[in-house]
């Protein structure tokens, strides 16, 4: 972030599954995101629930560049075999406790911020 730039605002962003993302349980997928330009730093974080129940059954964090294997290599999801999956994506950083700057991994964090967020269906 350069010096002086002012830290995006909650709900100032965009994310979306990149176009040819595989939506099902072991797929890969992907996101475009906006709003996060100034960041050095920003996070996704990709969450997956049970349809009946709302049970988290993974979640992974990661840059907006990365990719995604929805179940991930061991999370309650991959010991269930699979099945279909209601999945959200939250864009977000974290900011330093004084709100003044990107937290650096030194000092205390301040609470997340949340730029946006997408839902999708995962078959299983």
């Amino acid at each position: 972030m350069a010096t002086g730039s002012k830290l995006p605002a909650a709900d100032s962003g965009t994310i979306a599954l990149r176009e040819g993302s595989d939506v099902r349980y072991q797929g890969k997928v992907a996101f475009d995101t906006t709003g996060d330009e100034s960041l050095k730093n920003p996070r996704i974080w990709v969450a997956a629930y049970t349809p009946d129940t709302t049970d988290l059954i993974y979640g992974e964090g990661g840059s907006p560049s990365e990719s995604f294997i929805l179940g991930g290599g061991m999370s309650k999801w991959v010991e269930a075999g699979g099945g279909p999956a209601h999945c959200v994506a939250q864009l977000y950083y974290i900011p330093n406790a004084k709100g003044t700057g990107e937290w650096n991994g030194r000092g205390g964090q301040g609470a997340f911020v949340y730029l946006a967020s997408c839902d999708f269906d995962a078959t299983g």
